[in-house]
């Protein structure tokens, strides 16, 4: 299973999110981290702790490198750069599924229908060598705010797939490429946990 993280909108998390599925994924399978954002954020992160060995590729080729490393493992997770480029739709077009992290505000929701737009136009380019591309919305670093439950309710009826898992602002995602993944029982966990479960349940539907 290929999953990928996307999203034009600088800190919405998507980073933070690629490691701690992948950290979560590891736990019972053998999975994989694939950082091909130039910015190279996952080579922070401590493979001591993670026990997921993370990989570099953003070079016009990705797309065998990303078959390969399907071959090899169970789980590939994809932080893809934060815009929109050649490389990235190549890996895009080679996922099973797409994740659009979204802070609760209107300018990360207007990014993220941009990148529901891109993602239109790959499920029917020759890129995509299978059809559909499953993705949904996931909102991040959400908050108990009135702005939050209304952005939460506009992308519920927007028509968009949006997931019900949503990822809340806490310390312990921000920490986990560095101390691991978060302790069992926490409600970081849980709310990863919630998140990969919805993710496999999209992929059977």
């Amino acid at each position: 299973m290929i999953v990928s993280l996307y999203s034009t909108k600088g800190g919405c998390g998507k980073s933070t999110l690629a490691v701690c599925l992948a950290a979560y994924w590891s736990q019972t399978r053998k999975t994989a981290l694939l950082d091909a954002d130039p910015q190279a954020s996952l080579s922070l992160c401590r493979q001591e702790v993670l026990h997921v060995p993370v990989f570099e590729d953003t070079s016009k080729g990705i797309g065998k490198t990303i078959a390969k490393l399907a071959g090899e493992y169970e789980r590939v997770v994809i932080d893809t750069a934060g815009y929109r480029r050649r490389k990235n739709i190549e890996a895009l077009a080679h996922s099973d599924f797409v994740l659009i992290p979204c802070k609760p505000s209107p300018f990360d929701v207007r990014e993220a229908m941009e990148a529901v737009e891109l993602l239109r136009e790959i499920a029917g380019a020759k890129e995509r060598k299978r059809a559909p591309l499953p993705y949904a919305i996931v909102l991040t670093m959400a908050q108990r705010t009135a702005v939050s439950a209304h952005i939460r309710e506009e992308l519920e009826h927007s028509g968009v797939p949006f997931m019900s898992a949503q990822i809340g602002q806490r310390v312990a995602f921000v920490e986990t490429p560095i101390v691991g993944f978060p302790p069992a029982g926490s409600v970081a966990a849980l709310e990863i946990e919630l998140l990969a479960k919805e993710i496999r349940r999209r992929l059977k539907a």
